[in-house]
């Protein structure tokens, strides 16, 4: 049985391998939705902070608007970094240059180094706490990258400018 060298599967028509990108590509419109969904429930929420905040002059409703904002940011960068890992999942499957596991919705392996134990493939393990930084790292302090993405900076620094001038507005006002 020979690899084909676009798929890095043994046939190319292989319904378990075209189930692995169905897979992959599920996760990655999730992801994708769950962004929409989003910026979508954030819209109301800062309408209504910050009008609330304009019309009654409230320094703490106004910063209420603005944590909103950055949560929210927060959430999707998160969702935009997981789906930007299965969109490299899907183009490796497709590569067929990395050997990942038939039906393996792991993104790790993409980007680590795989080394083959019997007929399974392990992702390279690490100390507890090199990897618990990673996760913090990940996790908390996203790429840059991901935050400077066009779907993420320009939607969500408007909304927190918006939110300092209602601030300055609230505080100029002196309530």
């Amino acid at each position: 049985m020979s690899k084909n060298k676009m798929s890095g599967h043994k046939n190319a028509n292989d319904s378990a391998y075209l189930k692995h990108l169905e897979f992959i590509q599920a996760i990655v419109a999730r992801m994708a939705q769950s962004s929409v969904q989003t910026k979508s429930l954030l819209l109301p929420v800062v309408v209504a902070t910050y009008g609330y905040a304009l019309t009654q002059k409230s320094v703490s409703v106004s910063l209420l608007g603005i944590a909103a904002v950055l949560l929210f940011g927060y959430i999707d960068a998160s969702y935009l970094r997981q789906e930007q890992a299965y969109r490299r999942l899907y183009n490796a499957v497709i590569k067929g240059t990395k050997e990942i596991p038939l039906l393996s919705l792991n993104p790790c392996c993409v980007d680590k180094v795989v080394f083959p134990e019997d007929t399974e493939l392990v992702c390279e393990e690490k100390s507890f706490w090199k990897k618990s930084c990673e996760v913090i790292k990940e996790w908390v302090f996203l790429d840059p990258k991901v935050w400077l993405s066009w779907s993420i900076f320009p939607f969500y620094f408007g909304f927190f400018m918006v939110g300092c001038a209602v601030l300055c507005h609230a505080l100029m006002s002196g309530r």
